[in-house]
């Protein structure tokens, strides 16, 4: 457990299946300036791909591994998982987007990240507070994204 894990939650006024069709399509992000995960197959647990973060939203990004942990659609879950080090000592994080749906019309999203291993615990590796920032706004970008389509 880090002192920098992230939590986000955010109201969207659509329902929580067209909210999951934007979230799971992660070949078709446009709507996500500040992360991208890319992988040669669907988001499905076990799959490894790279993460692609862009802390300014500018499209300079940097690559880290990953793997996606558990995606379940009735459950509207999609996780994934990184770390640096044997055993990720060194670093891990657990990154959790969460749809739960309030009524017919509106869904909340959960969106945290848990950050582990030895670089977090002294306050380095990632600019965390650029993150919870991002984070954020990836939600934003998404609310704004399937709330504006129709």
């Amino acid at each position: 457990m880090s002192r920098f894990n992230i939590f986000h939650e955010t109201i969207i006024n659509k329902p929580v299946e067209e909210v999951w069709k934007e979230l799971i399509a992660i070949d078709d992000w446009e709507w996500n300036k500040w992360t991208k995960l890319k992988a040669d197959s669907p988001a499905a647990e076990g799959v490894k791909g790279k993460l692609l973060a862009s802390y300014n939203g500018d499209e300079e990004w940097e690559k880290f591994d990953f793997r996606f942990g558990r995606v379940d659609e009735s459950e509207h879950l999609l996780t994934w998982i990184g770390g640096v080090g044997p055993k990720d000592i060194l670093f891990s994080g657990y990154h959790t987007m969460q749809l739960v749906k309030i009524s017919e019309e509106r869904t909340t999203l959960i969106h945290e990240e848990k950050f582990g291993g030895l670089l977090p615990a002294l306050g380095l590796g990632l600019p965390y507070k650029t993150l919870d920032r991002n984070y954020l706004l990836m939600n934003k970008a998404l609310k704004n994204c399937v709330e504006e389509s129709d």
